[in-house]
Parts: C-alpha cells; sequence; structure tokens
C-alpha cells in the first residue's frame, strides 16, 4: 500500500498564498495536531518514508521514527515570484497562468506540467518498493501528490490539479498485480482533528 499524506497547514495556508519552494514551518497549530496525525499514522504500519526535503514535511516525516528519504523531486510546484504572494495581491497579472494552470508557469517558477514531469518517475520507484515494504508513506505537498494520485488512477493532469488535499490530508492506493493496476483509491481526507 502506498499512503500519501499531505503535509500540515503553513502561513500560506491561512493568507491564501501558493507555497511552492519557500521553506516555511507549519504553524503551531499544525505542530499541536501533528501528535495525533503521527498516532493515526504509525497505525498504518508504514515501513518507509518518502518526503521533500522542505522542512514542512521531512520534518514530521523524521519524527516517526522510520527509515525515511529525502527526495527534492517531491518539492511542490516552484511559484516563482508568486511564491509566498497572496493570490488577491497577484490580482490580474497571474490571469494568463490562471487561465491555463497547467502548462502556463508563473514569473520564474514552473508549470504545474514541468513539476510532474520530475515528479513522475517517483511512481515507478514507488511502484518498486512497494515490492520490498508493505507500506511506503510518502509526506508532500499537494502538487506533488496530485501528480503521483494521476499516476496511480490514469487521471489527466487537468483533472488532477482539481483534486482538493487539504493539510495532513490522507490518500492511499492499494496495488494489485500487475502493480501498475491499483485495486482501490482512497481519496484525500483529514486524518484526524479539523481540516486547518
Amino acid at each position: 500500500m502506498i499512503l500519501l499524506l499531505r503535509h500540515g497547514p503553513t502561513a500560506a495556508s491561512g493568507a491564501g498564498a501558493p507555497l511552492g519552494w519557500l521553506d516555511w514551518p507549519v504553524t503551531s497549530a499544525g505542530e499541536r495536531r501533528w501528535k495525533a496525525v503521527k498516532t493515526a499514522l504509525l497505525a498504518l504500519k508504514p515501513e518507509l518514508v518518502l518526503t521533500s526535503d522542505l522542512r514542512r514535511c521531512w520534518r514530521h516525516a523524521v519524527s516517526l521514527g522510520l527509515p525515511v528519504r529525502l527526495d527534492r523531486r517531491l518539492r511542490e510546484q516552484h511559484f516563482g515570484a508568486w511564491d509566498g504572494v497572496p493570490w488577491d495581491d497577484i490580482g490580474n497579472a497571474g490571469r494568463a497562468v490562471l487561465d491555463d494552470p497547467v502548462r502556463r508557469a508563473p514569473p520564474g517558477g514552473e508549470s504545474f506540467v514541468q513539476m510532474a514531469a520530475r515528479v513522475k518517475p517517483v511512481w515507478d520507484e514507488l511502484l518498486a518498493m512497494g515490492a520490498r515494504h508493505r507500506v511506503v508513506l510518502v509526506l508532500a505537498s499537494a502538487g506533488p501528490l496530485r501528480v503521483l494520485a494521476a499516476r496511480a488512477r490514469g487521471l489527466d493532469l487537468h483533472v488532477a490539479l482539481q483534486l482538493s488535499w487539504p493539510p495532513f490530508a490522507l490518500a492511499s492506493v492499494t496495488m494489485t498485480a500487475p502493480p501498475t493496476n491499483p485495486a482501490a483509491w482512497r481519496a484525500p481526507a483529514t486524518v484526524t482533528g479539523d481540516p486547518g
């Protein structure tokens, strides 16, 4: 089984701002919720954690006390000049990108399809890890998780970008033979506590 967990809330979550490669931490409220999330995750008995190299992901991954692999490819989409800037402040300057958010990139950033190109190979590696580990946890940002979900479910990136993935929401993929055919998909849901 592959578990896909989004990191906890950041200051950008509450400000309505995209947060890509800025290395902002999880909020104090998110840190308080982590203990319950951690307990729920450990009950699922993951054997390995694959995580982004950004602090909002790896700090909680390491705190699980399991083998952890940091993977820079699991970083969120790079929002360039818009990183951490509220969408309301970006305003009309973002219209062209928002009209085609899959293929167009923010100034100095990357498009969703560019981010997907670096994340897609992780799916094949997860399948190989699944042959050695009963449960693998991926703790990352929403963008890379959407790409992994798209690979698991055979979704177009336009559809994947619409998947809701709130902080600390967990999805699972149960594999069958052949391993590229997921038997069951459990959509993202809050692990425990209030979503926020």
